[in-house]
Protein backbone atom coordinates (compact mmCIF):
# COMPACT_ATOMS: atom_id res chain seq x y z
CA UNK A 1 0.00 0.00 0.00
CA UNK A 2 2.75 2.16 0.92
CA UNK A 3 4.51 1.76 -2.22
CA UNK A 4 1.15 2.20 -4.62
CA UNK A 5 1.05 6.06 -2.73
CA UNK A 6 4.43 6.21 -3.20
CA UNK A 7 3.71 5.80 -7.04
CA UNK A 8 0.54 7.35 -7.39
CA UNK A 9 2.04 10.59 -5.66
CA UNK A 10 4.45 10.52 -8.66
CA UNK A 11 1.84 10.22 -11.26
CA UNK A 12 0.30 13.22 -9.65
CA UNK A 13 3.68 15.34 -9.59
CA UNK A 14 3.79 14.82 -12.93
CA UNK A 15 0.61 15.62 -14.21
CA UNK A 16 1.28 18.51 -12.24
CA UNK A 17 4.34 19.58 -13.55
CA UNK A 18 2.96 18.62 -17.01
CA UNK A 19 -0.77 19.17 -18.42
CA UNK A 20 -1.62 21.24 -15.56
CA UNK A 21 1.29 23.92 -16.40
CA UNK A 22 0.28 24.04 -19.68
CA UNK A 23 -3.05 24.45 -19.56
CA UNK A 24 -1.87 27.64 -18.34
CA UNK A 25 0.74 28.21 -21.01
CA UNK A 26 -1.72 27.71 -23.64
CA UNK A 27 -3.95 30.15 -21.81
CA UNK A 28 -1.30 32.60 -22.30
CA UNK A 29 -1.00 31.69 -26.09
CA UNK A 30 -4.18 31.20 -27.87
CA UNK A 31 -4.51 30.67 -31.52
CA UNK A 32 -0.81 31.43 -31.96
CA UNK A 33 0.45 28.69 -34.81
CA UNK A 34 4.45 29.45 -34.15
CA UNK A 35 4.23 29.29 -30.56
CA UNK A 36 4.68 26.13 -28.98
CA UNK A 37 4.28 24.63 -25.36
CA UNK A 38 7.15 22.31 -25.17
CA UNK A 39 7.18 19.20 -22.31
CA UNK A 40 9.55 16.20 -22.46
CA UNK A 41 11.86 17.16 -25.69
CA UNK A 42 14.29 14.67 -26.66
CA UNK A 43 17.74 14.77 -28.63
CA UNK A 44 19.37 13.00 -31.18
CA UNK A 45 22.33 14.44 -32.55
CA UNK A 46 20.79 17.59 -34.00
CA UNK A 47 17.36 16.39 -34.10
CA UNK A 48 15.11 17.48 -31.16
CA UNK A 49 11.30 16.03 -30.77
CA UNK A 50 8.81 17.25 -28.02
CA UNK A 51 5.38 17.10 -27.28
CA UNK A 52 3.36 19.77 -27.87
CA UNK A 53 0.64 20.91 -25.82
CA UNK A 54 -1.86 22.87 -27.82
CA UNK A 55 -4.82 22.75 -24.73
CA UNK A 56 -4.49 20.98 -22.23
CA UNK A 57 -6.58 17.94 -23.48
CA UNK A 58 -4.52 17.26 -27.04
CA UNK A 59 -0.59 16.79 -27.40
CA UNK A 60 0.50 16.50 -30.84
CA UNK A 61 4.85 16.21 -31.50
CA UNK A 62 6.99 18.90 -33.08
CA UNK A 63 10.33 18.05 -34.64
CA UNK A 64 13.28 20.43 -33.91
CA UNK A 65 16.31 20.44 -36.40
CA UNK A 66 18.85 22.41 -34.81
CA UNK A 67 20.75 22.49 -37.67
CA UNK A 68 18.30 24.36 -40.06
CA UNK A 69 16.21 25.67 -37.10
CA UNK A 70 13.40 24.57 -38.41
CA UNK A 71 9.88 22.97 -36.32
CA UNK A 72 8.20 20.44 -38.12
CA UNK A 73 4.71 19.42 -36.28
CA UNK A 74 3.66 15.99 -36.92
CA UNK A 75 0.77 15.24 -39.06
CA UNK A 76 -1.80 12.52 -38.68
CA UNK A 77 -5.71 13.27 -37.57
CA UNK A 78 -7.03 14.02 -34.00
CA UNK A 79 -5.00 11.60 -32.40
CA UNK A 80 -3.11 12.94 -29.05
CA UNK A 81 0.69 11.70 -28.71
CA UNK A 82 2.97 11.40 -25.71
CA UNK A 83 6.41 11.05 -24.05
CA UNK A 84 8.47 10.73 -27.80
CA UNK A 85 11.86 9.34 -28.14
CA UNK A 86 14.30 10.02 -30.83
CA UNK A 87 17.22 7.64 -32.69
CA UNK A 88 18.41 8.86 -35.88
CA UNK A 89 15.66 8.75 -38.54
CA UNK A 90 13.00 7.21 -35.90
CA UNK A 91 10.69 8.48 -33.69
CA UNK A 92 8.63 6.79 -31.44
CA UNK A 93 5.66 7.53 -28.92
CA UNK A 94 2.70 6.32 -27.34
CA UNK A 95 -0.83 7.08 -28.39
CA UNK A 96 -4.18 6.27 -27.44
CA UNK A 97 -6.95 5.68 -30.11
CA UNK A 98 -10.37 3.89 -29.98
CA UNK A 99 -9.62 2.66 -26.64
CA UNK A 100 -6.54 1.04 -28.23
CA UNK A 101 -2.81 1.60 -26.70
CA UNK A 102 -0.15 1.80 -29.46
CA UNK A 103 3.47 2.15 -29.40
CA UNK A 104 3.77 4.06 -32.57
CA UNK A 105 6.88 5.06 -34.76
CA UNK A 106 7.70 7.47 -37.82
CA UNK A 107 10.67 6.85 -40.12
CA UNK A 108 11.36 10.83 -40.95
CA UNK A 109 13.10 10.11 -44.48
CA UNK A 110 10.29 8.42 -45.56
CA UNK A 111 7.39 10.08 -43.55
CA UNK A 112 5.83 6.39 -42.72
CA UNK A 113 4.46 6.31 -39.78
CA UNK A 114 3.10 2.78 -38.28
CA UNK A 115 1.97 0.90 -35.37
CA UNK A 116 5.19 -0.86 -33.51
CA UNK A 117 2.61 -2.73 -31.30
CA UNK A 118 -0.91 -2.57 -30.36
CA UNK A 119 -3.11 -4.02 -28.06
CA UNK A 120 -6.13 -2.95 -25.85
CA UNK A 121 -3.37 -2.80 -22.47
CA UNK A 122 -1.60 0.22 -21.36
CA UNK A 123 1.83 0.46 -23.05
CA UNK A 124 4.06 3.25 -22.13
CA UNK A 125 7.42 5.63 -22.44
CA UNK A 126 9.11 3.97 -25.37
CA UNK A 127 12.86 4.48 -25.42
CA UNK A 128 14.42 3.55 -29.04
CA UNK A 129 18.26 3.04 -30.18
CA UNK A 130 19.38 1.47 -33.09
CA UNK A 131 16.88 -1.34 -33.77
CA UNK A 132 15.30 -1.77 -30.38
CA UNK A 133 12.44 -0.21 -28.93
CA UNK A 134 11.73 -0.44 -24.76
CA UNK A 135 8.73 -0.17 -23.54
CA UNK A 136 6.52 -0.58 -20.30
CA UNK A 137 3.76 -2.80 -20.55
CA UNK A 138 0.75 -4.06 -18.36
CA UNK A 139 -1.06 -6.94 -20.61
CA UNK A 140 -0.86 -9.00 -17.12
CA UNK A 141 -1.80 -6.73 -14.62
CA UNK A 142 1.56 -5.21 -13.92
CA UNK A 143 4.31 -2.86 -15.44
CA UNK A 144 6.48 -5.09 -17.44
CA UNK A 145 9.39 -4.00 -19.74
CA UNK A 146 9.35 -5.37 -23.08
CA UNK A 147 11.57 -5.00 -25.76
CA UNK A 148 11.14 -5.28 -29.65
CA UNK A 149 13.09 -5.80 -32.86
CA UNK A 150 12.42 -3.63 -35.37
CA UNK A 151 13.83 -5.29 -38.01
CA UNK A 152 12.67 -8.75 -37.29
CA UNK A 153 9.78 -7.52 -35.23
CA UNK A 154 10.58 -9.90 -32.60
CA UNK A 155 9.20 -8.87 -28.90
CA UNK A 156 10.88 -10.39 -25.34
CA UNK A 157 9.26 -9.04 -22.15
CA UNK A 158 12.64 -9.01 -20.25
CA UNK A 159 11.50 -8.32 -16.87
CA UNK A 160 8.23 -10.60 -15.91
CA UNK A 161 7.56 -10.51 -12.42
CA UNK A 162 4.50 -9.65 -10.27
CA UNK A 163 5.57 -5.90 -8.89
CA UNK A 164 6.11 -2.56 -10.72
CA UNK A 165 8.75 -2.07 -13.34
CA UNK A 166 8.80 1.04 -15.32
CA UNK A 167 10.82 4.26 -16.57
CA UNK A 168 13.06 2.34 -19.20
CA UNK A 169 16.36 3.78 -21.08
CA UNK A 170 18.09 2.29 -24.00
CA UNK A 171 21.44 2.37 -25.30
CA UNK A 172 22.84 0.41 -27.66
CA UNK A 173 23.41 -3.07 -26.04
CA UNK A 174 21.83 -1.99 -22.48
CA UNK A 175 18.65 -1.36 -20.85
CA UNK A 176 17.87 0.01 -17.60
CA UNK A 177 14.53 0.55 -15.88
CA UNK A 178 13.44 1.37 -11.81
CA UNK A 179 12.08 -1.90 -10.59
CA UNK A 180 9.93 -2.80 -7.18
CA UNK A 181 10.12 -6.67 -7.46
CA UNK A 182 11.87 -6.24 -3.78
CA UNK A 183 8.83 -4.91 -1.88
CA UNK A 184 8.18 -2.08 -0.10
CA UNK A 185 11.18 -1.53 1.70
CA UNK A 186 13.22 -1.47 -1.11
CA UNK A 187 11.23 2.25 -2.59
CA UNK A 188 12.60 1.07 -5.75
CA UNK A 189 16.17 0.11 -7.48
CA UNK A 190 17.83 -0.03 -10.28
CA UNK A 191 17.84 -2.80 -12.82
CA UNK A 192 19.70 -3.07 -15.92
CA UNK A 193 19.51 -6.00 -18.76
CA UNK A 194 22.32 -6.62 -21.56
CA UNK A 195 21.11 -7.11 -24.87
CA UNK A 196 23.41 -9.93 -26.75
CA UNK A 197 23.90 -12.21 -23.47
CA UNK A 198 20.44 -11.64 -22.04
CA UNK A 199 21.98 -10.92 -18.88
CA UNK A 200 19.93 -9.13 -15.91
CA UNK A 201 21.92 -7.12 -13.42
CA UNK A 202 20.64 -5.96 -10.34
CA UNK A 203 22.44 -2.52 -10.40
CA UNK A 204 20.95 -1.16 -6.81
CA UNK A 205 19.51 -3.11 -4.04
CA UNK A 206 18.67 -0.17 -1.25
CA UNK A 207 15.69 0.71 1.11
CA UNK A 208 16.03 4.42 0.32
CA UNK A 209 14.91 4.61 -3.33
CA UNK A 210 16.96 4.82 -6.98
CA UNK A 211 14.64 6.21 -9.72
CA UNK A 212 14.38 7.40 -12.90
CA UNK A 213 17.84 5.92 -14.38
CA UNK A 214 19.46 6.82 -17.93
CA UNK A 215 22.09 4.72 -19.72
CA UNK A 216 24.51 5.60 -22.33
CA UNK A 217 28.06 4.09 -23.25
CA UNK A 218 27.65 1.46 -20.49
CA UNK A 219 27.31 3.84 -17.97
CA UNK A 220 23.49 4.45 -16.08
CA UNK A 221 22.61 7.14 -13.74
CA UNK A 222 20.02 7.89 -11.57
CA UNK A 223 18.54 9.90 -8.67
CA UNK A 224 18.79 8.22 -5.42
CA UNK A 225 17.61 9.48 -1.44
CA UNK A 226 20.53 6.85 0.02
CA UNK A 227 21.68 10.61 1.89
CA UNK A 228 18.18 11.97 2.28
CA UNK A 229 17.73 13.90 -0.41
CA UNK A 230 17.95 12.95 -4.07
CA UNK A 231 21.43 12.86 -5.26
CA UNK A 232 22.53 11.81 -8.96
CA UNK A 233 24.93 8.57 -8.78
CA UNK A 234 26.36 6.81 -11.92
CA UNK A 235 27.68 3.14 -12.32
CA UNK A 236 29.89 1.18 -14.67
CA UNK A 237 27.91 -1.61 -15.67
CA UNK A 238 30.73 -3.53 -16.84
CA UNK A 239 33.24 -2.71 -13.89
CA UNK A 240 30.62 -2.02 -11.54
CA UNK A 241 32.42 1.45 -10.13
CA UNK A 242 30.16 3.79 -8.27
CA UNK A 243 30.21 7.24 -8.60
CA UNK A 244 28.43 9.79 -6.19
CA UNK A 245 27.79 12.75 -8.73
CA UNK A 246 26.15 15.16 -6.61
CA UNK A 247 26.59 15.64 -2.99
CA UNK A 248 24.52 19.19 -2.06
CA UNK A 249 22.14 18.82 0.60
CA UNK A 250 19.36 20.52 -1.87
CA UNK A 251 17.62 17.91 -4.60
CA UNK A 252 19.18 16.87 -7.85
CA UNK A 253 17.09 15.44 -9.79
CA UNK A 254 15.45 13.45 -13.37
CA UNK A 255 19.29 12.60 -15.07
CA UNK A 256 20.21 12.01 -18.41
CA UNK A 257 23.20 10.92 -19.84
CA UNK A 258 25.13 10.90 -23.23
CA UNK A 259 28.50 9.49 -23.18
CA UNK A 260 30.47 10.62 -20.16
CA UNK A 261 28.16 13.78 -19.89
CA UNK A 262 25.13 14.12 -17.68
CA UNK A 263 22.68 16.58 -16.76
CA UNK A 264 19.62 16.72 -13.97
CA UNK A 265 17.43 19.54 -12.29
CA UNK A 266 19.34 21.11 -9.55
CA UNK A 267 17.74 22.89 -6.89
CA UNK A 268 20.72 24.50 -4.53
CA UNK A 269 20.19 28.12 -5.57
CA UNK A 270 16.38 27.95 -4.63
CA UNK A 271 15.14 27.33 -7.84
CA UNK A 272 15.48 24.74 -10.57
CA UNK A 273 18.31 25.13 -12.89
CA UNK A 274 20.22 22.64 -15.37
CA UNK A 275 23.61 21.30 -13.97
CA UNK A 276 25.58 19.17 -15.21
CA UNK A 277 28.95 16.68 -14.91
CA UNK A 278 31.60 14.87 -17.27
CA UNK A 279 32.11 11.37 -15.82
CA UNK A 280 35.94 11.17 -17.50
CA UNK A 281 37.23 14.55 -16.06
CA UNK A 282 34.86 14.89 -12.83
CA UNK A 283 33.88 18.17 -13.23
CA UNK A 284 30.63 19.74 -12.56
CA UNK A 285 28.93 22.73 -14.54
CA UNK A 286 26.01 25.35 -13.90
CA UNK A 287 24.46 25.13 -17.07
CA UNK A 288 21.49 27.32 -16.98
CA UNK A 289 20.92 29.80 -14.24
CA UNK A 290 18.71 32.75 -12.99
CA UNK A 291 15.24 33.37 -11.66
CA UNK A 292 13.39 31.34 -14.46
CA UNK A 293 12.58 27.53 -13.27
CA UNK A 294 14.10 24.85 -16.45
CA UNK A 295 13.31 21.41 -16.26
CA UNK A 296 12.90 18.08 -18.81
CA UNK A 297 16.88 18.05 -19.50
CA UNK A 298 18.13 15.48 -22.16
CA UNK A 299 21.62 15.80 -24.14
CA UNK A 300 23.05 13.97 -26.92
CA UNK A 301 26.63 14.19 -28.15
CA UNK A 302 27.48 17.38 -26.34
CA UNK A 303 24.19 19.67 -26.99
CA UNK A 304 21.59 19.55 -23.82
CA UNK A 305 18.04 20.42 -24.24
CA UNK A 306 15.40 21.64 -21.82
CA UNK A 307 12.16 23.62 -21.40
CA UNK A 308 12.39 27.00 -19.28
CA UNK A 309 9.58 28.35 -17.92
CA UNK A 310 9.27 32.20 -17.22
CA UNK A 311 7.99 33.70 -14.52
CA UNK A 312 4.21 34.28 -16.39
CA UNK A 313 4.22 30.27 -17.04
CA UNK A 314 5.46 30.58 -20.61
CA UNK A 315 7.73 27.86 -21.81
CA UNK A 316 10.68 27.87 -24.23
CA UNK A 317 12.33 25.06 -25.29
CA UNK A 318 16.26 26.06 -24.71
CA UNK A 319 19.50 24.30 -26.28
CA UNK A 320 22.80 25.08 -25.27
CA UNK A 321 26.23 23.18 -25.94
CA UNK A 322 27.58 21.42 -23.35
CA UNK A 323 29.08 22.77 -20.36
CA UNK A 324 28.21 27.02 -21.76
CA UNK A 325 26.70 28.98 -24.20
CA UNK A 326 22.95 28.63 -25.52
CA UNK A 327 19.78 30.22 -27.66
CA UNK A 328 16.63 30.89 -26.97
CA UNK A 329 14.25 29.38 -29.89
Amino acid sequence: MKKRIVLIFRILLFIILGLGVHFLMSYQHPGIDDTFSPIFPAIHNDRIIFEDHADWTHANLVLFNNTTQEFLPFEGGNVTRYRPDIYGEVVVWQEKSDLIWQICMKNLTSGEIKQVYSSPFRKTTPKVSGNYVVFVDERYGYEDIVLINLSSGEEEIISHVPEIQWQPDIDKDWIVWEDWRNGAHSRGDIFAYHIPSRTEVQVTNTTWGDWFPGVSSGWVVWQSQKYGNFDIFAMNLTSRQEIRITTDPSRQWLPRISGDQVVWIDERNGNWDIYGYNITSRKEYQISSGPDNEAWPDISNGTVVYVEYTKRMIPYLIVKTFPDSGSII
